[in-house]
């Protein structure tokens, strides 16, 4: 029963920041699979992308504090999607309800 709970905590979490920023972009897009292009094989999840021009926004919700966990998610899937668009790694606390930027590669 606790992981029900905490997977609704993470999509109200979701919910909040989709709500937050959905007017801040051309496209967005939740629960977007990353997929290497080698093997096929599903190599993450990003929880919300907001595009705007070629500008990629990704965030990583948690719903509890869990910033060094998301920043190391944040910069994994970074590798992947570095020559896709320009970057911007954002993770969103759902207990504090805020945004924070993380430092990428660049």
């Amino acid at each position: 029963m606790m992981a029900k709970t905490n997977k609704m905590d993470h999509e109200t979490a979701l919910d909040n920041l989709e709500y937050m920023v959905k007017n801040d972009y051309s496209i967005v897009m939740r629960e977007v699979l990353v997929r290497s292009v080698k093997t096929g094989r599903i190599i993450g999840e990003i929880d919300l992308v907001g595009i705007i021009g070629n500008t990629w926004d990704i965030y990583e919700v948690k719903a509890n504090d869990a910033y060094p966990k998301a920043a190391k998610q944040l910069r994994n899937l970074e590798n992947y999607l570095d020559n896709c668009a320009d970057l911007r790694l954002f993770y969103y606390s759902g207990k504090e309800g805020q945004i924070v930027r993380v430092p990428g590669k660049r």
